[in-house]
């Protein structure tokens, strides 16, 4: 049996290590510069399990990412854009998509794009656990906090 000198365990360490920095650079999507933030939602009025959500989305890096869909623990939940016609009457649309720009914030708003909830009802937890899913795949989670009509 031949036994590894030194230089070789050193050359190995280094290689491995350096291997793995490169790996980490060579993600998707560094979820550090997503940032979500101000995230709530009231729960619904007695006799319906519906509700809209709101938060604010900062894109913080120099690639812009397309989030594809939603998904939240426990409910139903979809993206939704309000809109003006040309006749001036205000519909909501389903979103199949939205672009967040490189270094830019979407705020989610009233009037605007929102996240729409079904489902609600009995719901009791104080947040709701909740992930954006990018074209390529990639969840980006934050939560909701969950507010009553009475907060």
């Amino acid at each position: 049996m031949v036994k590894p000198n030194i230089k070789n365990k050193i050359f190995e360490i280094f290689f491995i290590s350096v291997y793995c920095i490169v790996m980490a650079g060579c993600n998707d999507i560094n979820r550090n510069d997503l940032i979500i933030k101000d995230a709530y939602l009231y729960l619904p009025l007695k006799g319906s399990d519906m509700s809209v959500g709101y938060l604010k989305f900062e894109n913080n890096q120099t690639k812009k990412i397309v989030i594809t869909s939603i998904e939240c623990e426990k409910v139903k939940v979809s993206l939704h854009e309000t809109i003006v016609n040309s006749e001036g009457m205000t519909k909501m649309k389903e979103l199949e998509m939205f672009v967040v720009d490189p270094n830019s914030l979407i705020n989610f708003k009233p009037g605007g794009k929102h996240v729409m909830f079904s489902g609600l009802t009995g719901f009791k937890d104080s947040i709701l656990r909740c992930a954006f899913l990018s074209d390529s795949r990639v969840k980006i989670p934050f939560t909701f906090k969950v507010l009553t009509n009475e907060q």
